[in-house]
């Protein structure tokens, strides 16, 4: 059997070859295989056809790599696990072995002739498995690094929904609202957000409002951690020139920072409107009631618009 007569062979049966290749995959696993699969098979055998008569293969192994790439492209578009890809090379070598051993009926080999052509088509069939591999691991790496990337974008963006830094209509001042669970790691954004962006925004007093946040219930969140981050965070402003005022505190939050031990050197206020006169009287600004009412009103439109549009979506 010359090497061309079982080349042509393979040629002349590739589309059988990857119909029972994937007729056995399926009896096999269950699964069924899509079309690109099988067109994927079709071009496998033409490789192994190739490269049993071609002197040169530099050609086919550049095909390859590119059928390699969309192979493995469509495998992941797939999710199908990754042991049905090695189990679908083994059945389509077996045809390939079953196509050798029926044209051995036919003509008389040499050891030599038939280890001849049983270690070709292994190297063919053996360098389309490994250039599969391969993108298949690059394709898989792309796709991690992408969905790192977004999981870095979306969680700079909660990051910054959970504590939004809102310019106020109060000049020099700056509206840190806390809507939500309160938790130790959104305090610590509180902290770095502050320190970072209070020089940019030449902000000399800040209103750190808790009006709408929850204590969670569970006992997962320490509320001596929270007392200190609220210390520490309350200290560091003062280093920097900076008033914060703190404002909606509820009774069990009193309760568990005076609990803590914690001294808490700002001022607080029951309500945003009596923080801002606090700051009206200290910035000897002539606010009348009305004038109040509209600020209070203009601050809470603000801090409920921030809130909407900075929603992020995660992906």
């Amino acid at each position: 059997m010359k090497t061309t007569v079982l080349a042509e062979k393979i040629l002349a049966e590739k589309e059988v070859i990857a119909e029972k290749t994937r007729t056995i995959f399926t009896e096999q696993t269950g699964l069924h295989l899509n079309e690109q699969v099988t067109n994927d098979h079709v071009l496998l055998a033409e490789f192994v056809a190739n490269g049993l008569t071609a002197e040169d293969t530099t050609k086919t192994n550049v095909l390859m790599k590119e059928w390699a790439e969309k192979s493995s492209e469509n495998s992941l578009q797939e999710k199908k696990p990754f042991e049905h890809s090695f189990k679908r090379f083994q059945i389509f070598k077996n045809q390939i072995w079953t196509i050798i051993e029926n044209q051995l009926d036919e003509e008389s080999l040499t050891s030599k002739e038939l280890f001849h052509i049983l270690r070709k088509v292994e190297l063919i069939i053996d360098k389309a498995g490994f250039e599969y591999v391969r993108a298949m691991v690059q394709n898989f790496e792309t796709k991690v690094n992408d969905f790192e990337k977004t999981m870095r974008k979306d969680k700079q963006l909660i990051a910054d929904l959970s504590v939004p830094i809102i310019p106020s209509i109060v000049p020099n001042t700056i509206l840190v609202p806390i809507v939500g669970m309160l938790t130790n790691e959104r305090f610590e954004i509180l902290r770095q957000k502050l320190l970072n962006n209070v020089p940019d925004q030449n902000a000399e007093s800040i209103v750190c409002d808790f009006t709408g946040a929850v204590i969670p219930e569970n006992g997962e969140f320490q509320m001596d951690d929270l007392a200190h981050q609220i210390e520490q965070i309350t200290k560091a402003l003062s280093l920097m020139g900076v008033e914060i005022i703190y404002v909606g505190f509820s009774s069990r939050l009193v309760q568990e920072i005076v609990r803590s031990g914690v001294t808490i050197d700002a001022e607080t206020f029951s309500t945003f409107r009596t923080g801002l006169k606090y700051l009206a009287n200290q910035k000897k600004w002539q606010f009348d009631e009305q004038h109040l009412d509209q600020i209070e009103e203009d601050e809470i439109e603000k801090t409920e618009e921030t809130l909407t549009t900075t929603t992020p979506t995660i992906t």
